[in-house]
Order: structure tokens, then C-alpha cells, then sequence
């Protein structure tokens, strides 16, 4: 089962954990606006075009804007070998030192 962890705990990967990637899965135009340093943006609607690029060999941290998008992604994902994390409740709550605004 992969993990879930509350947003403000994203810092702590972000500071102490090498070879990860977080992805933004909302649409473009909130990514713009706010979003976490060093996230990639690949849209949740846009999943077919870039599913297939994910590395296996990295961590992937999964948010959207609330959490549910980012969970479903994680299921599909885990039973083909990806290591996920999933950010329960999405970005709407975070505020930390990593938030980067548009």
C-alpha cells in the first residue's frame, strides 16, 4: 500500500530525501499561480500523454487540489512497480517554505 502523508510533512522529503519528484497534478493555470518548488506539472486530465514517461527509480509525490486525484493516480501506479506518495488533502492547505506563488 503506498503511504499518504498530511501536506506539511512534504518539507520534510524535500529536505532530507534525494531522488524524488513531485508532481502538480492540476490543471496549468493553478500550477501558474501557486505550487510547490521544484514540482512538474503534469495535468491529471493529460494522464495518457505522460503516465508512461514516470521514472521508477525515483520517489514520485503525487498532490492535486485536494487530495483525490493524486490518491486514484497512486493506486493506479503502485502495482507497476512505482514508488508513490500520495498528499492527503491536496495544496489548498499548504503554506510552508517551499510554496513558490505566480
Amino acid at each position: 500500500m503506498f503511504q499518504t502523508i498530511p501536506i506539511w510533512e512534504i518539507d520534510n522529503y524535500i529536505d532530507y530525501k534525494d531522488n524524488i519528484m513531485i508532481i502538480d497534478l492540476r490543471n496549468r493555470q493553478s500550477y501558474q499561480k501557486a505550487h510547490i518548488r521544484n514540482a512538474v506539472n503534469y495535468p491529471y486530465e493529460e494522464m495518457d500523454r505522460w503516465i508512461g514517461s514516470l521514472p521508477k527509480d525515483k520517489l514520485l509525490i503525487f498532490y492535486c487540489a485536494r487530495g483525490g486525484q493524486s490518491m486514484m493516480v497512486c493506486r493506479n501506479l503502485e502495482p507497476y512497480g512505482y514508488h508513490v506518495v500520495n498528499i492527503a488533502n491536496g495544496i489548498a492547505y499548504y503554506r510552508g517554505k517551499y510554496m513558490v506563488w505566480g
